[in-house]
């Protein structure tokens, strides 16, 4: 792009842009996550014993002076339930707050069984030394304002003279607001920046906008709605009373209405009703039916002082495609406040959706400020970090998540942007990437300040994690470590994935439901539960299940996970329905919600799909996008591949034999292709004893020059053959098959016989440990000789290291570790050992799974037989003596190699 052509034109537009966006906030240090508060402490308490014994645990907690000691005994349980939600099924977790709240209010953000959500606002108040309750609130009611600045709105609202400059300086803030929004508009239309520049440019005027809104019904000066609900919803007594809606409070928390007549009708009692008609848009909207939810929310001022119509509001906005009227309704919800760390991550998940990758940093960013205690957002922190080469920042946000909740390091792994931090000196006291066990440690102040849980009450701590299961409910306090009962379980790292796993697949029923719905996806709580269905179905090598899952999802559903296609195209493949699943990826790419979608990695995730179905031209274009967005080496090498294999598939001449198809180019005798050809066709009938396959199916076979293929597929002297649907390796132009070039084409060929034998769901380190192992080589290398035990890999990680790593020495460490791995399996399990991996995998077993199955153990557990067997004998493997082919792929003689010239190879894959 010629960017001197751009700057005369723009700069003016741009300058206006950031002017308005000097208006929003921006964090410039960062801040370590919070402690709990004492506050929050007896907040705790008072939720377990909620999630414990019901009402009664919170009305014994009542301040004196609470309005709901008002309420008469009778109706006081009915009252606290319709306020906090039923306890049946629900999860609590402590939410964290602006610093100077935390000794007032404590949030609770609850998900109900249905997959609804709401946040509970406990008032906090102190009476002696014990910490009591002085009111409740959630999210669907109106924010409250001091008495003062009550009086004054409604003054506003009543006075009916006023002289032309009160007027003026009355609406002055919207006034502005107006202005900004106008000017920014224009701008936007204006603007030669592109789609981004114009939304950037909007977003800020309609911040700004809202600023000015806000600010003038903070200061009394003018409202453009009647009085606030908090003023006159009230009984006589001045208590407001939500009792008479328990029943569609569990009908919403439930997901099930239990009778026809209460939860679906809307109460029109002015003092209950707006509460009523939220919690109606919000049933509505989980059924998706966008009409009943418009209704709903019509009766509702906009903009309101209710942050859950703004929620509410921002869904809608989102599940019709309007960009702006999501974003607006966003910072309407955060403006009305408690700020809280569950409500910005919402916004900031919708704005990277959106587009506004700025303002979903900045959300992140006060996420951090605040010192929230969400481990999330430091592994999210670190992540954005190293996009900006901010290492040391991405490795002290890294230390801080895993400290506050370890994850499973696979998940590290795999995110190649924690590798330069992974791998620098130091981080291994705090991430052993080693150790057969996951990471299990509680926080250096773990049971400092205890609190009394019920006598049901199970505690577990990972990290400065607190989570505590009560039967089906769960109270989950992030840095609540130090709240944990002397003695409380600590549980490793790799805990949470097992258990969300299982939910995942336990919530199979109620998920395939869901999934069906498109509104299903504005909603977070709910999207989450099918994400994680799918993950686990995933996982599991459940694909038909996963079929039944994403059935009926809509390519041009604005905001379904681009993940639950992906994951559909995969299932679609591996059932055989190849031509419905490159349709699928053929109407993706074109969607409108691609065409938008601003996030590399998903670009490349597609582009990749693409490719997968030889859909060659479109998998190029949406790599080149992604490439503009964000330039890279490896996406820039990748549609280098592409377009070589567009040249393999129609340029080359072919040769077949019965199983394969060699394609080589016009520059290399006929011969080559046929000696290539009667070799593989040879180790075919080798390898059956390896990985029996009755009716192999016929594959490509790329033969390139070297320097093309170094050039174009690997830039890389490590690789010399690599299998993806088709084979491809180097050998043009070499004058012999020796025993090196035979031990490329048996690996690549062995990779082609496991996918098909197991319905390519074998794991990486068993695919590359068995085609290491069946190479005709005169010894293998034996992990053991070559690195210290504090240096191996935990073999949880070797598919991550194989799969993530930019490091090719750590990569090269993998290939052996998991050829050493392979060699133990035939010595302690004798002939069944490698078969039965094999039958495991192709029945869908985890590797998890197919090691029990194996040897009865857990994967930590065979590992540490593993050590104890390698470090008794550590030396290389020798092989027997192995077949040599002469130049037209003839068996010649027996390889003994000591003398053999020949050539350099690198490491296949």
């Amino acid at each position: 792009m010629n960017q001197v052509s751009h700057m005369s034109g723009s700069r003016p537009m741009r300058l206006v842009c950031a002017l308005l966006l000097l208006a929003l906030p921006v964090v410039a240090t960062a801040a370590k996550p919070r402690p709990v508060s004492d506050a929050e402490r007896a907040g705790v308490e008072i939720a377990a014993g909620y999630l414990s014994r019901g009402p009664a645990a919170v009305i014994e907690r009542l301040a004196s002076s609470s309005p709901l000691r008002k309420v008469p005994a009778s109706e006081l349980p009915a009252e606290i339930e319709t306020r906090l939600g039923p306890a049946t099924g629900a999860t609590w977790q402590l939410g964290t707050s602006f610093p100077a709240l935390a000794d007032k209010v404590v949030i609770f953000d609850v998900e109900f069984p249905s997959g609804a959500d709401d946040s509970v606002m406990l008032a906090m108040t102190k009476e002696g030394e014990r910490w009591t309750i002085a009111d409740i609130r959630m999210l669907a009611l109106p924010v409250e304002r001091p008495a003062a600045l009550r009086r004054s709105v409604l003054a506003s609202t009543v006075t009916t003279t006023s002289n032309g400059m009160d007027d003026l300086l009355r609406f002055l803030p919207l006034l502005l607001g107006i202005a900004a929004a106008v000017i920014a508009f224009a701008g936007a239309m204006l603007a030669r920046g592109g789609a981004e520049t114009r939304r950037n440019c909007a977003l800020a005027a309609i911040m700004l906008a809202i600023a000015g809104l806000t600010a003038g019904i903070a200061a009394g000066r003018f409202t453009t709605t009647k009085p606030s609900a908090s003023t006159t919803d009230a009984a006589g007594d001045g208590t407001l009373r939500l009792a008479r809606l328990l029943p569609l409070r569990r009908a919403l928390a439930s997901g099930v209405v239990a009778s026809a007549g209460s939860p679906n009708t809307t109460i029109n009692d002015p003092k209950i009703g707006t509460t009523s008609r939220i919690w109606h848009a919000q049933l509505a909207q989980q059924n998706e039916n966008p009409t009943a939810v418009a209704r709903m929310l019509s009766t509702i001022p906009e903009p309101s002082d209710i942050p859950l119509a703004e929620v509410l509001r921002a869904r809608a906005a989102l599940l019709r495609d309007d960009d702006v009227a999501a974003a607006v309704a966003y910072e309407n919800a955060i403006s009305l406040g408690p700020g809280r760390d569950s409500l910005w991550s919402e916004a900031a998940q919708a704005a990277l959706a959106l587009g506004f990758e700025d303002r979903a940093r900045r959300y992140f960013d006060r996420l951090e400020i605040t010192g929230s205690r969400d481990a999330d957002v430091y592994y999210v922190g670190s992540i954005l970090a190293s996009s900006r080469k901010a290492n040391d920042r991405a490795a002290a946000m890294l230390q801080t998540g895993w400290t506050m909740r370890p994850i499973e390091r696979s998940d590290l792994v795999e995110a190649a942007v924690f590798w330069e931090t992974l791998r620098k000196a130091g981080s291994s006291h705090f991430i052993n990437l080693s150790t057969p066990e996951e990471a299990t440690f509680a926080a250096p102040d773990v049971s400092t300040r205890a609190v009394a849980l019920p006598a049901d009450a199970t505690a577990r701590v990972s990290g400065a994690l607190l989570s505590v299961t009560i039967g089906d409910r769960e109270l989950i306090v992030p840095g609540g470590a130090p709240l944990a009962p002397a003695g409380t379980m600590v549980v490793d790292a790799g805990t949470w994935k097992r258990e969300e796993e299982a939910k995942g697949l336990a919530d199979f029923a109620t998920s395939v439901t869901a999934a069906q719905k498109s509104s299903a996806y504005t909603q977070p709580a709910i999207k989450q539960r099918i994400l994680r269905t799918a993950r686990a179905l995933s996982r599991h090598n459940r694909w038909t299940e996963m079929l039944q899952l994403t059935d009926g999802l809509d390519p041009k559903a604005e905001h379904v996970p681009a993940e639950m296609f992906f994951l559909r195209d995969t299932a679609l493949q591996r059932a055989g329905r190849t031509d419905e699943a490159r349709k699928l990826v053929e109407q993706l790419a074109v969607s409108r919600v691609m065409q938008r979608k601003n996030d590399v990695n998903t670009l490349v995730q597609l582009g990749e799909m693409l490719a997968s179905h030889d859909l060659n031209d479109a998998a190029i274009r949406v790599l080149e996008r992604a490439h503009n967005l964000k330039p890279s080496d490896a996406v820039d090498s990748r549609i280098g591949q592409i377009q070589m294999n567009k040249r393999l598939a129609t340029k080359y001449s072919t040769h077949k034999t019965e199983h394969f198809e060699i394609r080589y180019p016009e520059d290399v005798t006929t011969m080559t292709a046929q000696s290539i050809g009667r070799v593989l066709e040879a180790e075919l009938i080798r390898l059956q004893k390896w990985v029996p396959v009755a009716n192999f199916k016929p594959i490509a076979v790329n033969v390139v020059w070297w320097e093309e293929f170094r050039a174009t597929y690997t830039g890389s002297d490590y690789i010399l053959g690599f299998f993806q649907r088709g084979i491809t390796v180097p050998f043009a132009g070499i004058p012999e098959m020796f025993p090196e070039a035979v031990a490329v084409l048996s690996h690549e060929l062995c990779h082609a016989m496991i996918a098909q034998s197991t319905n390519d769901q074998a794991p990486r380190w068993f695919h590359e440990g068995l085609a290491s192992r069946i190479e005709m080589r005169e010894y293998h290398e034996n992990a053991f000789t070559m690195y210290e035990d504090d240096k191996l890999l935990a073999l949880s990680l070797i598919d991550a290291v194989i799969g993530g790593s930019p490091d090719p020495s750590m990569i090269s460490q993998g290939y052996v570790q998991s050829q050493t791995l392979i060699r133990y399996v035939e010595s302690a399990y004798g002939a069944r050992g490698v078969p039965t991996l094999l039958a495991s995998f192709r029945n869908g077993a985890t590797t998890e799974e197919a090691i029990q199955q194996l040897s009865g153990k857990s994967v930590p557990a065979f590992e540490v037989g593993l050590r104890e067997w390698g470090r008794a004998g550590s030396r290389v493997f020798d092989n027997p003596p192995v077949t040599r082919y002469d130049n037209d792929g003839e068996q010649e003689m027996r390889w003994t190699a000591p003398q053999q010239r020949r050539i350099t190879l690198g490491r296949t894959q």
